[in-house]
């Protein structure tokens, strides 16, 4: 059986880096053939999650970027050994007031993806996984929506 395709990339937790992160992400998925909307929605919830895990997150480690790709369905997962934090957003958070100025990070990243888990707790650092399936996959591809 073969490995699918997977891209790892490990940065510090620095704004400065996280360019590379997106550089790596579209070449990777043009040399995969992922359609730009697939394409695009997953690149934002990536950026999203490393800018949370790099502006919150307080590590002193390398945040870990996986993407994976597969016939029917993309994932990434971003892994932070931050401080972590205690209360896990519910699975379908409410978008802020339109002025505020914050709080807007997971509820995109949970209306761009089909799958957004969100795992921390305290001195333990977070893991953000994001799925979406890919939307030229077949729709038989598509059966199982929580097997991501």
């Amino acid at each position: 059986m073969l490995e699918k395709p997977t891209l790892r990339v490990r940065i510090p937790p620095d704004p400065r880096h996280a360019h590379s992160v997106r550089g790596a992400f579209l070449a990777f998925a043009a040399l995969h053939n992922v359609k730009d909307a697939d394409r695009d929605a997953l690149l934002f919830g990536v950026g999203e999650a490393l800018a949370n895990a790099i502006e919150h997150g307080a590590a002193a480690g390398d945040i870990e970027i996986t993407i994976e790709i597969e016939a029917d369905r993309i994932s990434a997962r971003i892994v932070d050994r931050g401080q972590g934090f205690g209360s896990v957003p519910s699975p379908y958070t409410p978008l802020p007031d339109t002025y505020e100025e914050r709080g807007r990070g997971i509820p995109m990243m949970q209306r761009l993806v089909d799958r957004c888990d969100v795992e921390s707790g305290p001195g333990k650092g977070t893991v953000v996984t994001l799925g979406r399936f890919r939307r030229d996959a077949s729709p038989t591809d598509q059966e199982h929506i929580g097997c991501l």
